[in-house]
């Protein structure tokens, strides 16, 4: 009878997982090598093929993790006791250092993204990244469809087309800002002023700028300054600001 094997299946993905973690902090998201991955997990190749056939399946499964952290992140936001439009905001308020699941983030969000490393990694892991995406943005949908089903959104003439307009806007000016803050991030490391981890002022553009757009839809109650007091202080009682 073979002997029990010494650790279970998800005991393992863990342990190379957090191999990988290490190899890309001591080199990058494109230099590690599966062998180190293989040596620090303390496992042999062949164990750890099982979980991931290559280096693009490493990024993805690291990927997935960092997205996962995220949308659970998320949820906690939008079950926050705030208006509709505030949760929305709110998410633009979250510390930078709240969403972080690993120090190289960024460059694994970028990379992972990729087509060639999307159409090289396995079936499991690129599966198993759609489906969060997907999971993600059912629970903004669900959130903003809740609020306006509650009559906090007066003449909607097109449930769907508003949830898709909020959503994509929304999205398109937190991403582009965090580009734009990314191509000034090496004169602020250089001058000492890197400020990407920290949380967005009150009055910050971009700040302004999701108001404006969020109240550019007829809420029953447009977000404020009392809004964004409130938004803070619920975020700070998460540790999440």
């Amino acid at each position: 009878m073979a002997p029990a094997p010494k650790y279970s299946l998800q005991e393992q993905e863990t342990m190379i997982l957090n191999a990988a973690e290490q190899c890309i902090n001591e080199s990058s998201v494109t230099d590690f090598t599966m062998a180190k991955v293989a040596r620090l997990a303390g496992l042999s190749m062949g164990s750890v093929y099982k979980f991931v056939q290559s280096k693009e399946d490493i990024v993805l499964a690291l990927a997935y993790q960092s997205f996962d952290h995220v949308s659970k992140v998320f949820q906690r936001v939008l079950s926050l006791p705030l208006s509709t439009p505030e949760k929305m905001l709110a998410v633009c308020l979250i510390s930078p250092k709240a969403m972080q699941r690993f120090e190289f983030d960024y460059e694994l969000q970028s990379y992972s993204t990729n087509k060639a490393v999307i159409q090289r990694a396995s079936s499991r892991w690129t599966e198993k990244m759609i489906d969060a995406c997907n999971c993600c943005e059912q629970g903004f949908k669900l959130a903003l469809s809740d609020g306006i089903n509650a009559g906090e959104l007066q003449n909607v003439p097109n449930l769907s087309e508003v949830i898709e307009e909020i959503l994509i806007s929304g999205w398109a000016i937190t991403v582009g800002f965090e580009q734009v803050q990314r191509v000034k991030q090496t004169q602020e490391i250089v001058e000492g002023t890197d400020s990407l981890l920290e949380p967005l002022p009150l009055n910050h553009p971009i700040i302004r700028s999701t108001v404006r757009l969020l109240n550019s839809y007829p809420w029953k109650k447009p977000i404020d300054d009392d809004s964004l007091i409130t938004i803070e202080n619920e975020l700070k009682k998460l540790t999440l600001r």
